[in-house]
């Protein structure tokens, strides 16, 4: 009966002894549970506190291929670089999505934050792309935003700089305009009937194009494929070569003192060494 009793008072001494540490671990796990939820609800609200939405505008260093996108490596300047994600579905669908390549100027909008040290941002808009060449267009009036007729005065600006130019007829005075480089890319004369207007524009730079793609360094041959009926004449004066589309004359590297020639004549592989927007 003794051995009966001690048995049965040890069991109830091992069952409230387990109750104990049961409960004690209950508390001690309540107690490094809390911490943990209070510091991941920080670690939110904080990385919530420094995404923030901006526009960078800058050049693709670089181009990562996504399933859905890409991330592009964009130099921006005076902000560093940013690794921004482009995907269609945060740029709200494929109408929306665009391609870029390195070299292009892009502006893109969206949330950037800061991780492992880099600039991120998850693009939301894609403001624009373009290449440096599609932003030295060659258009019938204007380039570089210098329109043919304007008032110089209006273009006192850092990429255009007053100048000298010699020609077989003599030195001139003429404004040079840089590229986005600040290389020499292209000059305008004072219009000779009023020499506060803008006139000719003579663009002498390969980086530069026409909505055609013509540029500096192509072929009559490339040429006629848009042109087919381009009128070609010489100067009497230094027998210079021009065929003339769409209010721009393209100077051919051919030497003809007469002003009405035969173009057929003018071989296929002829270089382009200039493009000129006309006044009018």
């Amino acid at each position: 009966m003794t051995t009966i009793i001690k048995i049965k008072t040890n069991t109830i001494k091992a069952l409230m002894l387990f109750s104990v540490m049961t409960v004690a671990f209950s508390c001690s796990n309540g107690q490094t549970n809390t911490p943990k939820a209070d510091a991941t609800s920080e670690n939110t609200a904080s990385l919530e506190k420094k995404a923030e939405s901006i526009t960078i505008k800058g050049t693709v260093k670089a181009i990562t291929s996504g399933k859905d996108g890409y991330s592009a490596d964009v130099q921006t300047d005076n902000e560093g670089i940013y690794a921004a994600l482009v995907s269609i579905s945060n740029v709200g669908g494929p109408q929306n999505y665009k391609t870029c390549a390195v070299g292009d100027e892009v502006s893109f909008k969206g949330i950037s934050f800061v991780s492992s040290s880099t600039k991120r941002m998850t693009v939301e808009e894609i403001i624009s792309i373009g290449t440096t060449d599609t932003q030295m267009l060659i258009e019938a009036s204007s380039f570089r935003g210098v329109k043919v007729g304007d008032a110089i005065k209006n273009y006192n600006v850092d990429y255009v700089q007053k100048s000298k130019i010699k020609t077989g007829e003599g030195s001139f005075e003429a404004y040079e305009i840089k590229d986005f480089e600040n290389n020499p890319a292209a000059y305008f004369l004072p219009d000779p009937n009023n020499k506060l207007l803008v006139g000719d524009i003579t663009i002498n730079t390969p980086k530069a194009s026409t909505k055609e793609g013509l540029k500096v360094g192509d072929t009559f041959n490339d040429l006629l494929k848009f042109f087919p009926n381009v009128e070609v004449h010489g100067s009497e004066s230094e027998g210079r070569t021009y065929a003339t589309a769409n209010n721009i004359s393209y100077r051919l590297d051919a030497a003809n003192f007469q002003y009405d020639i035969d173009k057929k004549k003018i071989k296929a592989a002829t270089k382009i060494t200039e493009i000129m927007i006309n006044r009018k």
